[in-house]
């Protein structure tokens, strides 16, 4: 596997870890919740969100599973998103138990505050001082999925990079390759062009040769009759 599909690769695992320790904490979090219903929507709606992403990282998994050249990588990258998959099952499902839980825990303490005199100040405080703990982890939570986004977001550039430079590689390399053709038939042109200038050359010296040929055996025909004609004068 290329370097950069594996590091890829690492940080969809790293990506489906951590979105999976999110979630469990989030749950967590939903069963010790002792707050309105308000922040228990907020909650709900935030471990949702971290479900959709492990969805998809788990797909993506799944999607580099189907792309490995090797048999035994694809059936070992193959397993361990079914495992993912099953993980996140799992999940979802304590996550509906903790909220129905949740909820029927602040049904029942709206009715006691009914029945009951209001909680004292001091109980106050120390409930304020746990939802701003839990506010602050919440955002601690964000803020690490954030980075790791960002991170996942840049791996990926840098891989369509490299997908988009080896195209333009192979490209050069075909275009070389079809330069270096031509140049071959432009060296073989040319060597049948110089076979057929020798040959027209020859035949350009024998033609030369056969008039002046002509020529000769013309004028020894004139002296000859020259000669005819003088003798018969003379004689």
């Amino acid at each position: 596997m290329p370097q950069d599909e594996q590091v890829y690769l690492n940080v969809v695992k790293q990506d489906i870890v951590k979105y999976d320790m999110a979630i469990k904490s989030l749950i967590q979090e939903i069963r010790e919740h002792d707050g309105t219903q308000t922040h228990l929507n907020e909650l709900g709606a935030f471990v949702r969100s971290r479900i959709s992403q492990l969805r998809e990282q788990i797909e993506e998994l799944k999607r580099l599973a189907v792309e490995q050249d090797n048999e035994n990588d694809r059936l070992l990258l193959m397993e361990e998103a079914n495992k993912s998959d099953k993980m996140l099952q799992d999940n979802h499902k304590a996550f509906r138990n903790a909220v129905l839980a949740a909820q029927l825990a602040i049904s029942q303490r709206s009715k006691d505050e009914l029945l009951t005199n209001p909680v004292a100040e001091g109980d106050d405080d120390d409930a304020t001082l746990r939802h701003r703990e839990r506010v602050s982890r919440k955002d601690m939570i964000k803020k690490s999925s954030q980075l790791s986004d960002d991170l996942l977001r840049v791996t990926r550039l840098i891989r369509d990079n490299t997908e988009k430079s080896t195209k333009t590689l192979d490209r050069l390399v075909e275009g070389s390759q079809t330069v270096g053709s031509t140049q071959e038939e432009l060296k073989t042109m040319g060597s049948v062009i110089a076979q057929a200038r020798k040959i027209l050359n020859k035949y350009g010296r024998r033609e030369n040769t056969d008039k002046l040929l002509i020529f000769l055996g013309l004028v020894f025909f004139l002296a000859s009759c020259l000669v005819v004609i003088r003798n018969r004068f003379i004689f």
